[in-house]
């Protein structure tokens, strides 16, 4: 007993410590869009995301489509009622995605959390960079990856229209972008 209780207060510990950092976490590097932004820190096998949006609708990024929006790796979030919730899907279209899980892969996304206030919409949250899952594209640390933002119009569904999109050509390790459309 006296065991358990120590494994949970060393977990809520462990919680309240590593929480606000990855909240308030400086990001390396960031891109503004328009009325989005995308900021990361690339660290390891892991990449730390943070993607606002002027919007009380959902926010999304993607990573290196074949064609389209086909063959990407899709993280979309949005927050409901204070409560945050981001998924991993994939292009399984040209114009279209669906939950990893759906289709018999995993949800890679960790430590997700996220706020709405004054109508702007903000997510964070951890991916690898190399999932190993056929449903996950590979994102390269150093090089070039095709990046995808997008946010919806005021809905928090993932299968909402987005009134604004973007594709930038973006090296991770540098920072340095270009829009592509």
């Amino acid at each position: 007993m006296k065991k358990n209780i120590t494994i949970i207060l060393l977990s809520i510990i462990f919680t309240f410590a590593v929480t606000p950092h990855l909240w308030s976490m400086e990001y390396e590097h960031n891109l503004k869009a328009d009325n989005m932004s995308f900021s990361w820190t690339v660290k390891g096998t892991e990449i730390y995301i943070g993607i606002s949006a002027k919007t009380t609708g959902w926010v999304g990024i993607g990573f290196n489509p074949e064609k389209a929006m086909q063959g990407a790796n899709f993280i979309i979030g949005a927050v409901k009622n204070g409560k945050v919730k981001i998924q991993d899907h994939y292009g399984n279209r040209q114009r279209g995605h669906i939950a990893d899980t759906k289709k018999g892969g995993a949800d890679h996304v960790k430590n997700a959390m996220g706020n709405e206030k004054d109508g702007i919409t903000t997510i964070s949250f951890t991916i690898p960079l190399y999932a190993g899952d056929k449903f996950d594209t590979d994102i390269k640390a150093d090089g070039t990856n095709i990046v995808m933002l997008a946010y919806g119009g005021g809905r928090d569904n993932f299968t909402g229209r987005h009134p604004f999109r973007a594709v930038y050509s973006v090296n991770l390790k540098t920072g340095e972008n270009k829009k592509v459309k």
